[in-house]
Formats: C-alpha cells, structure tokens, sequence
C-alpha cells in the first residue's frame, strides 16, 4: 500500500543523491557488480577538500545486487552482503563515511521508496526490495547503534512506522527535569529536579521525535510563521500552539 510516508521517506533520502538526467532507454546497461566490488566501493570515504560526494559510487554497487536491479543472485550471496553491510554499521571502529554508506545501503535495499517515481539513477533505480535488510537494520539498532531508529523507519513505510510505534509505547517515558546544561541557566524554585543524563536520547524521546516530527514542524510555522522562535535565555524550547495535549507532553520532556 502505497502513502505518503513512502514519499516522505523518498524524500527525506532524495537530498543523499545526484540526479542523472538520462531516460531509462538511453542507459548504457548496468554490468553485474561482485560482492567484492560493492565492499570495496562501500569503504570510500569523503574527501575533506571535496566536501560533498557521490554516493552512487558508493552505494550502488551494494544495493544493485540486493535489490537484484542488475540480474538475479543467489539468496546466500544475498543474505552474505546483507550480514557484512550490518557488520559495517555496527562496527565503531570504521571511519564514519564507511558505517554511514553501508546504512544507507541497507535503508535502499528495504525501501519501496524508489517505486514512487523519480529521475532514475544507475544501478539504484526499481529493483526489488530485500526485506532481509529491514530486519538487519533492527537488529543493528538492538544492538546499541540508537541512530539508526530513522533508518529502520526510512526503510518500510509500513514494518517502520509500527517499529517505531511499538517502541515509543513500551518504552519508559522519562520524567520532567531540570536540562541546566542546555538552558544554560541554574535552578530555580519551581523548577524541576535535575536530569539524570539527556532524556532526549531516551528511547521514548527518540521514537517520538520520529512519528511527531511533522505535527510539531506544522505546528511551529503556524505559532512562527517568520521562522524565528522567540525564545528567552535560560528557558526551555518554547512549545509551539496547538499541539496535541500527548505530543505537547512529549516536547515538555524531551526537547
């Protein structure tokens, strides 16, 4: 079923690559890459003096075999690049070019998103999803790797989003304190007692910036409609009007 969290996962990803103004009929073929050739491409870093890079080059290779856009390929070899493309990610030891392009490789390989349309591009256009690197994508963030929570929402508009929702529900939701450090003020009375660590990084926090993100983006150009948040020193963020009394409680706690 296709909504508007697909296109809005498409476009959260879309910025990550340039376009290629090519029709899929003028395309020179897409010669079959080996798993060798799509993990050697995966560990090309960024160049500092370049900045911005082609993650195409990067990318491709690895999600044109696990969404098989160039030819079939056996489901061990599959399953293989899929497990070492998790291995990459969870490794804290690679540089963070390296980790970041095997994520983003395994976010495409799950995602329908390249069935809404769009400019095609080489190696990563259609295909079939490899939903495999869905549960990869968990089973990385399970592991303690919290970033990753978007991407596994990225990745399946569907097991994503019920992912996510399920983790917002089961997960503790931290109490009202004091973030001294990030209101830059000391306490005061009537001020709630001091935070133990940052609750936003608490799962709760993470997941519900997630599934709340777009009723508190809306709802801040309305209550700011110029952009500036008017926000005294020393105060928390400022809620924005008319939120949902259980999304406003979710911004008291975590922003």
């Amino acid at each position: 079923m296709k909504t508007t969290l697909t296109i809005a996962a498409a476009a959260a990803l879309a910025g990550l690559f340039p376009a290629v103004a090519v029709s899929a009929q003028d395309r020179p073929p897409v010669q079959q890459p080996t798993v060798k050739e799509a993990l050697e491409a995966l560990e090309i870093e960024r160049d500092p003096e370049v900045g911005s890079y082609d993650l195409n080059v990067r990318i491709g290779p690895a999600v044109a075999i696990l969404r098989q856009t160039s030819g079939p390929r056996r489901a061990a070899e599959l399953a293989g690049l899929a497990a070492k493309l998790g291995e990459m990610v969870a490794d804290t030891t690679l540089p963070r070019d390296v980790r970041r392009n095997a994520s983003i490789a395994l976010t495409l390989s799950a995602s329908d998103a390249y069935n809404d349309g769009g400019t095609p591009r080489p190696y990563n256009d259609g295909g079939t999803p490899y939903p495999r690197a869905f549960d990869i994508l968990v089973r990385v963030y399970e592991g303690g790797i919290d970033e990753k929570l978007y991407s596994i929402f990225a990745a399946d508009p569907e097991r994503g989003t019920a992912y996510v929702r399920d983790l917002f529900e089961r997960s503790e939701r931290p109490a009202l304190c004091f973030r001294g450090e990030v209101w830059g003020r000391i306490p005061a009375p009537g001020d709630p007692p001091d935070c133990v660590g940052d609750p936003g990084e608490t799962p709760w926090c993470r997941a519900g910036g997630i599934l709340y993100k777009k009723i508190v983006d809306e709802a801040k150009r309305r209550t700011w409609p110029s952009g500036v948040i008017m926000q005294t020193a020393g105060d928390p963020q400022p809620v924005p009007d008319g939120l949902p009394e259980h999304v406003e409680d979710w911004h008291r706690r975590c922003l």
